[in-house]
Parts: structure tokens; C-alpha cells; sequence
């Protein structure tokens, strides 16, 4: 019969105590501007319409602009409705789902900018906000970022 050295053991114990750290790192309560409210049920395709009001503030305390889109066919005020329709389209509802609680999130700042999408998506109701603060706050904004037009790059 073989037996485990005491090394291996504590190895193990190691990398065990790790492989927890690792699952608990980054728990963080849900940030009070992420806030949607979908149908998880609803996919590209569902039938439903999607009319959104679209504003972004490039600053705090600067004048907002503001944007109404409708797709299918493309239009509203945006100022690209075809790009933005089909980015939606290509993301989905989960475009309009917050950060999930407990995410480990990058320290990266992404610029001061911040967005509100309103309306319909497919027919269901959205109320979601945006801001470019930390990594995963980024990837959220590159899931819509047709809405919000062109914008730097992050700082």
C-alpha cells in the first residue's frame, strides 16, 4: 500500500485554501446603478418589440444627451440605428443584466462616462444603467457601447 509523504499533504491543503480564496475573492454588494429588469425567457428572435431611450453624461455634472431607437426595422434619433440594433441583436438580453453579486472585478477605470438604457427590448421591459468604473462595468458597456456612440478608449 502507498502513503502519501507529509509534503504532498500539505500541498494539497495549500492548494485547496487557494483554490477557496480564489472563489471568495472579489465579493462585493450589487452596485445600486445596476439595475434591469428583463425577462430572462426572452432571446434574439423573440417576438416583441424594442423601443429604448438612450442617454449618456460623457462627465459628472455634464448635459446629457439623449436618443430614442427602434428596431425592426432600425430607426429612432440614434444616431447610428442600424449598428446599434444589430449589436443588441448579436447581445442579447444579457446586454441588460447586471454584474452578478460576488463578481471579482478589475481595478481598471474606463473613463467617467455614464448611460441609462430605458424602454423595450423584444417586447420586455429594460431599465438598465451603465459606467466604465471597474473591468467588469467595461465588459457590460462593451455589450451596448453602439448605444452610447463613440467614446475614448479607456483611460
Amino acid at each position: 500500500m502507498r502513503t502519501s509523504s507529509p509534503g504532498t499533504a500539505a500541498k494539497l491543503l495549500l492548494l485547496a485554501a487557494a483554490l477557496t480564496a480564489a472563489t471568495a475573492c472579489g465579493s462585493q454588494p450589487p452596485d445600486s446603478q445596476d439595475t434591469v429588469t428583463t425577462s430572462p425567457s426572452a432571446g434574439p428572435g423573440a417576438a416583441g418589440v424594442t423601443e429604448l431611450t438612450i442617454t449618456l453624461a460623457k462627465a459628472p455634472g455634464a448635459e446629457e444627451e439623449t436618443w430614442t431607437l427602434k428596431c425592426d426595422p432600425p430607426g429612432g434619433t440614434h444616431p447610428k440605428p442600424a449598428a446599434a440594433c444589430a449589436q443588441l441583436a448579436a447581445s442579447g438580453p444579457k446586454a441588460f443584466e447586471p454584474t452578478p453579486p460576488g463578481t471579482a472585478c478589475t481595478e481598471l477605470y474606463g473613463g467617467p462616462e455614464q448611460g441609462t438604457v430605458t424602454g423595450t427590448y423584444q417586447g420586455k421591459p429594460v431599465d438598465a444603467s451603465y459606467a466604465r468604473k471597474n473591468g467588469c462595468d467595461i465588459d457590460r458597456w462593451e455589450l451596448v457601447s453602439e448605444l452610447f456612440g463613440e467614446l475614448p478608449k479607456v483611460r
